[in-house]
Formats: C-alpha cells, structure tokens, sequence
C-alpha cells in the first residue's frame, strides 16, 4: 500500500456572539483542520486537528513540508513515518520557512490520526480494538462554566443543572478568571446546586501563580472537588505545579499543552499530577499518545485527554489507565461535534458509546465541507 495524495482543508465557523472567557484567554471563535489521506487501495484516511484562529499554519506545515516526504510511502509504517515528520523540528534550519514547533507538531497530529485511521481500516477493526480494546464505553464530563459578559452565579447554576438534564454526572467549570472569594462563591452554588453525588472540574487554565493556586486549592477543598487542572502560570507547570500537589487533596490534572513524550515525562515524573491530559489532536497524534499513556501507567496516572471525543474516546477506551472524555454539549460552544460528521458516536447518559466501525468510524459530512472548507 502507498500514500497517493494528501488533501488539507481549513474550516472556519463565524465568531461567538458573546465570547467564551476562561481566566487567560478569550475565545472568540472556533476552527478545525482536516487532512484526508488517500491510498492505491482506495483507503481514503481521515486527520484533524483543532484550534481557535491558529489552523492555517499546521495546514501549510502539511501541505508544503509533510506532504511531499510521505507521497509514495507505505501508510503502516506509523512509526517510521513519524520519526521522518519530527526531524522537522530539530534538523539544520527547521524554521526557514517561519514554522513554529507547535505548528509542526499539529500537522503531525493530524497526519498521524490519518494514518491510524487507514490501519484501523485495512484491518476493518475500530481504532479502541487495534489498539488494546480494554472496554467500548468511556464516560464523559461536560466542559462549561466559562466566564462570559453579563453571566451571573445564577447563569451559572442553571447551567450546569441543564447538564445534569442531559444525563452528566461530571461537569467542570472553570476558574482563576476573577478574584478567589467570588470563584468560591461560583463553586459553592454549583456544588449546593448539583449535590454531592455529582463530580465537579476546576480549569483555572494555567491563571494562578504558585501561591495563589495552593491559597485556592485548599479553599476549594471544602467543595469535594474531583481534579483542580492547570492550576499554575505556564512558566512553572512542572516545579511549581508539584508544589501546588503537595499542598491539597484534590488531585491535580494538567498536560493539555503539552507538546510530546519528553515533556509528559518531566510531568509524570516531578509535576505532582494524578490525571494526565494530553492532546493528541493539538500535538503529535496517536502515536506519542500511546507512548505517554504507557508511561502514565506505570506512574499511576489516569488518562483524559483535552478535547476531540471522536478521537480520544477510542484511545482512553483502549487503555486500562483511561478515566473519562472531554465534551463540550453546548452547540455554541462546539459547533464541530454538531455539524462536522454525517457519522459519530453519540454521548447517552454521559457516556459515550464507541461505534464498531472500522478507523475512528466518522464519516464527514461534505455538505458542511464544501460550506465551511477551504483547500490548502
């Protein structure tokens, strides 16, 4: 079998009429890549990667960079082709053309869940049976809880009570976007208002400096908090990080921003964490998320990834370390889950139930393709 051609396509959807705010960032819109990888054997490969306004990079990185060294290659030598694309971030002259690192490691992320998709196919076996097959069902929590303009703690709780509607019992919310004694108070009324039965997140999204975060992490015990993610500036998330661990209970998950293996096992090894979030969708793929996840286990460390169920419920599904599924219900919020696939799994009861189709079994709808992409 052999690569014969590599499709890149941008989509955009049109900004947020209020915008979504976490405690460092405001989100005004969102984006997605997808690459399609076709093969001699009419096995058409399916990658994305994700983004705000920051897709249009990667695309270029795969259509000028990793397009031309994988034509004509075998798409099953997933390791070796790998290897090949990372050399783009480290050989002589690696930015001539103004790429950065994490562009080139979102291209390879989505060219590496491609090439997945072509195994799982030519072996008619979904990806979560390929790779391990440790259950077919993976729960899921709801991401929510952003800060917006004129949104009240009453907002808030109705919110989150919506999403106990629709069959969550784990939500997270975020904080470190306002001053502690009112994110306290956001906790307090979600906690009173979803009741002890229910798991509550914390996302402070990287807000807080070290001492701040442990002031805040030991009030936030009183809530009976599941994870307290990110809680630190992104200039001491391993040190620092294991300072915040040591000084509370709730058990700290980070990892989202994470490029590859290499800063993983710092994190693993020194960060203090309990709960490992790598992004194979943002960075490097399936592959070097097989490879952290292994080494999360031997730390025992849980995997639950940022972002993207589609994907990552087929990998957290096939570990014996996978915990629970990022989603994100509200359609505002995530218009890709609700209009980018003709075929997907669909979250029940908060949980998602994987499909015994063949790849990542999702099938892109080319309505939407042809509305909102745009080729490279």
């Amino acid at each position: 079998m052999k690569i014969t051609n590599i499709e890149t396509y941008v989509l955009e959807w049109p900004p947020f009429t209020k915008p979504f705010i976490t405690a460092i960032d405001t989100i005004t819109q969102v984006s997605e890549l997808v690459v399609k990888i076709y093969t001699d054997s009419d096995i058409i490969g399916i990658g994305e990667s994700h983004g705000n306004q920051l897709i249009t990079g990667p695309a270029t990185v795969i259509d000028r960079g990793l397009k031309p060294m994988l034509i004509g290659e075998d798409p099953l030598n997933i390791e070796y082709l790998w290897e090949n694309m990372f050399k783009f971030t480290y050989m002589k002259d690696w930015n001539v053309h103004g790429w950065s690192r994490p562009q080139i490691m979102a291209a390879i992320g989505a060219i590496d869940i491609a090439l997945w998709d072509i195994k799982g196919k030519l072996a008619a076996l979904p990806i979560y049976k390929l790779l391990g097959g440790f259950r077919n069902r993976v729960p899921c929590y709801v991401m929510g809880g952003y800060y917006q303009e004129d949104k009240t703690i009453l907002d808030l709780v109705k919110e989150c009570e919506d999403y106990l509607k629709m069959g969550y019992r784990s939500i997270k919310i975020k904080v470190g976007g306002v001053d502690l004694a009112e994110d306290i108070q956001r906790v307090r009324a979600v906690r009173q208002a979803v009741g002890k039965d229910a798991d509550i997140m914390l996302d402070a999204n990287e807000g807080y400096d070290v001492q701040t975060a442990v002031r805040a992490a030991q009030a936030y015990e009183d809530f009976d908090i599941y994870w307290f993610e990110e809680p630190v500036h992104w200039y001491d998330n391993v040190y620092g990080l294991s300072q915040v661990a040591a000084s509370t209970r709730i058990p700290i998950a980070s990892g989202e921003h994470l490029y590859t293996r290499y800063e993983a096992r710092d994190l693993i090894a020194r960060g203090g964490i309990k709960v490992m979030q790598f992004d194979c969708t943002r960075s490097a793929g399936p592959t070097e998320w097989l490879k952290i996840a292994g080494m999360a286990a031997m730390h025992n460390i849980a995997m639950a990834p940022h972002h993207d169920p589609q994907i990552h419920g087929h990998l957290v599904a096939a570990v014996a370390n996978g915990l629970i599924l990022e989603t994100f219900p509200d359609p505002v919020r995530d218009p890709i889950w609700g209009e980018l696939f003709k075929v997907r799994p669909e979250i029940k009861k908060g949980e998602v139930e994987l499909l015994e189709l063949p790849g990542w079994g999702i099938e892109l709808d080319e309505k939407v393709m042809g509305k909102r992409a745009v080729k490279i």
